[in-house]
């Protein structure tokens, strides 16, 4: 049943965040979409990889998001936290955090960087994982009424 919740609401949670990037984005004429921003990065580290690289920062993004939805299930699953608005938001919080010490740090190190305003990218980084956390939740709960409701019949 965990894998089911960490599918679940790793799919959910990584994909509400990623329509908001996207949204934020075309709406600020700025590129927020970590996807593509990923692609750019990989192409230009592996230009052997070039094809492949729109394929391989997709499953990454995705990837990261699993990672950080495991351990909101265990959290939640082992009564460390409660399974609510209150944790989803502080769970995002913090994923906002990491994610952002990830992104500084990768574009601190990168040899040729996508032309993104940090600070901004940053900002709107935090926001998209509060997203994420509530989103990650919605689908934690849906899944656990769902498995639930199957168990008891």
């Amino acid at each position: 049943m965990e894998f089911k919740k960490v599918l679940s609401s790793g799919i959910i949670g990584t994909s509400a965040m990623t329509i908001f990037s996207y949204l934020v984005s075309e709406l600020m004429k700025d590129d927020f979409r970590e996807p593509e921003i990923q692609t750019y990065l990989i192409k230009n580290i592996l230009p052997t990889a070039k094809q492949y690289a729109p394929y391989l920062a997709w499953s990454l993004h995705y990837f990261i998001g699993f990672a950080f939805v495991f351990i909101y299930v265990r959290l939640w699953d082992y009564n460390k936290l409660k399974p609510n608005i209150e944790s989803a938001l502080f769970l995002g919080a913090v994923s906002g955090i990491v994610g952002i010490i990830g992104w500084y740090f990768t574009l601190k190190i990168h040899p040729n960087l996508p032309i993104i305003n940090p600070k901004n990218f940053f900002i709107l980084l935090f926001l998209a994982h509060i997203i994420f956390g509530i989103f990650a939740l919605i689908g934690y709960v849906l899944t656990k009424i769902l498995t639930d409701n199957v168990v008891r019949k």
